[in-house]
């Protein structure tokens, strides 16, 4: 550790530029882990057929008002077809059936407008917040048989009213800096410099991305402003909750002239752990069968 502070201090400014450097680079790579594990990121991928490879977008969230977009992208090889079998999750509905067609599909995702050529199927919006529907997508090709691309587990999309973009992208810009300072303070903390500042900074950046901005997000989307502890069990309310926690409990033990590292170390280790948790994992959700809802106005 020695050698560490040693090297910080022959080079000050070089070595803090490397830890912004870093602490920004592991900051981009939780966003992107929890924009694919989350459900505004469409199922994306591709399946091998007979006749050739296809690539397939399914959407997993979507607003209120607006039909959700099931499609395979083109180029698509010769003789694919394709249907959507699909029902409202948690509710007493039989199972529907709708062809693919061709044709272009459009749908909005943070804001930005994406079109898709192919082949697809559109469901019909659903009215509450918080719904979701379940489906499955089968492919087929010319004398073979229809296969679920996903197996016998079944895509879910959860429909929530529209977040405009004045809440949801200072949210998102706050939330980064949030981690980014978490991770840069946790850094500090490995070379023995100066970090109290910088607990301040994750600390204030934290609150009013998460709890501030955050509840004018959720109020917009499910209708409530929190549905965490101790409302709720909304593990993404619930985890930056615990995350805040740790980074005060980082704060009180380095008042005044106090200097505890550990526990710094610990709160950056926490708020890791924490970002690894998928994005919206057992969030709201409506039940149609009693028309009731966790974490949602409906």
């Amino acid at each position: 550790m020695s050698a560490m502070k040693n090297a910080f201090n022959s080079r000050p400014l070089l070595i803090s530029l490397l830890l912004w450097y870093l602490a920004i680079l592991l900051t981009f790579a939780c966003f992107n882990y929890q924009d694919k594990t989350g459900p505004t990121y469409p199922l994306e991928g591709h399946f091998n057929t007979a006749n050739g490879s296809v690539h397939f977008k399914f959407l997993r969230s979507e607003n209120i008002g607006t039909s959700l977009k099931i499609m395979f992208v083109d180029p698509l090889p010769q003789g694919v077809s394709g249907s959507v079998k699909f029902r409202r999750f948690k509710s007493h509905d039989d199972w529907s059936t709708i062809e693919m067609q061709a044709g272009y599909f459009e749908f909005t995702r943070r804001s930005r407008k994406e079109s898709v050529s192919g082949m697809g199927a559109e469901l019909p919006s659903l009215e509450v917040r918080a719904g979701k529907y379940e489906y499955f997508v089968y492919i087929k090709t010319d004398g073979g048989e229809a296969v679920s691309i996903t197996g016998d587990e079944p895509v879910y999309a959860r429909y929530k009213g529209a977040v405009p973009a004045f809440v949801l992208v200072p949210h998102i810009f706050v939330v980064f800096l949030s981690m980014a300072f978490a991770i840069r303070t946790t850094l500090e903390t490995l070379i023995d410099g100066r970090f109290k500042w910088m607990l301040w900074a994750t600390i204030s950046s934290l609150v009013f991305g998460a709890f501030v901005l955050g509840p004018l997000v959720q109020w917009y989307a499910f209708g409530v402003f929190w549905s965490g502890v101790p409302f709720g069990w909304d593990w993404t309310d619930n985890k930056v909750l615990v995350e805040l926690v740790f980074w005060i409990i980082a704060l009180y033990l380095n008042r005044g002239d106090r200097r505890n590292r550990w526990s710094v170390l610990l709160a950056g280790v926490v708020t890791l752990v924490v970002y690894f948790i998928p994005h919206s994992i057992f969030g709201s959700e409506y039940d149609f069968r009693s028309g009731t809802g966790r974490g949602t106005v409906g």
